[in-house]
């Protein structure tokens, strides 16, 4: 059976997909902590945001489609797909996030992926 933290945790998944699909300052300012860990960077919310907007300007139907999560601890291993209707049906991205949280905060984000592809990463 679950645990309290597994649920909120789970939960804050869900919100973390619908807010990179829908609004990416909620995701930024309100899922993730100020000194989160960004694939071994620490840049803060602003520096997060501006990132963000350049590939959503770049990107502006990109979205999130989350298909398993495993749940560790505080951690949990997110794997998904970014699509973009504008470069096909069929274009996909495969990543692998692994999340984790202190206090309903995402304070770590790794993911893995082949990005070369992926719009406003120039």
């Amino acid at each position: 059976m679950p645990t309290d933290t597994t649920a909120t945790n789970l939960a804050k998944v869900r919100e973390w997909e619908e807010a990179f699909n829908h609004d990416i300052d909620r995701m930024v300012h309100e899922l993730y902590a100020p000194d989160a860990n960004l694939g071994g960077a620490v840049m803060g919310h602003e520096k997060f945001l501006k990132f963000e907007r350049r590939v959503l300007a770049a990107a502006p139907k990109r979205e999130m489609r989350v298909k398993q999560t495993h749940v560790a601890g505080d951690t949990v291993v997110v794997e998904a797909i970014l699509v973009d209707p504008d470069k096909g049906a069929d274009w996909k991205i495969p990543f692998c996030a692994v999340l984790t949280f202190a206090d309903g905060k995402i304070v770590r984000d790794q993911t893995y992926a082949d990005f070369s592809q992926w719009p406003g990463m120039g």
